[in-house]
């Protein structure tokens, strides 16, 4: 499994993480990216829903104070470092985790799987991208406990063997 941040993701799930035109100056090249996503069987990319946006995280929920003026969520990505349709392909199960829901690429579409307690689905989640996403008829909220400061208690396990 691969841990990614992203910088855009479009309507095909295509990722973009190393360009971004309005500010050249502050990203850089792919690096071993490409290398580290052809073969991975679960990619998990991280980020922001939209860029500035300002966020209250309390009592176990969410509140969007400001939203963002930069969608990440667009109809197509500037540069495209990693392809949706190759990786519905190779069947690659492929999440992005952000503060407001987690999605899924699915055949279908970008799908929300999860929704953070405090999110709107339709004016914070919906309304904020530029193309239309795919609700999951079983969505689920995120665990509240995501949304508190004290610990969670996270164990790392033992390693199983060589990693695949």
């Amino acid at each position: 499994m691969s841990l990614l941040s992203f910088l855009e993701i479009d309507r095909f799930g295509s990722v973009n993480v190393s360009k971004l035109g309005a500010r050249p100056h502050v990203t850089a090249g792919v690096g071993g990216f490409v290398d580290i996503t052809a073969r991975a069987k679960k990619i998990v990319f991280s980020g922001y829903f939209t860029a500035g946006a300002k966020l209250e995280v309390r009592d176990g929920a969410v509140t969007i104070l400001k939203e963002g003026r930069v969608r990440k969520l667009v109809q197509a990505v500037e540069q495209i470092s990693f392809s949706g349709p190759r990786a519905i392909a190779q069947n690659q199960e492929i999440l992005c985790v952000t503060e407001r829901c987690v999605l899924r690429l699915e055949p279908e579409g970008v799908t929300i799987v999860e929704l953070a307690p405090g999110v709107d689905l339709k004016r914070d989640v919906l309304a904020e991208a530029e193309f239309p996403l795919r609700v999951a008829p079983d969505l689920r909220k995120m665990d509240p406990m995501l949304f508190h400061p004290a610990p969670i208690n996270l164990k790392l396990l033992p390693a199983l063997g060589p990693l695949q």
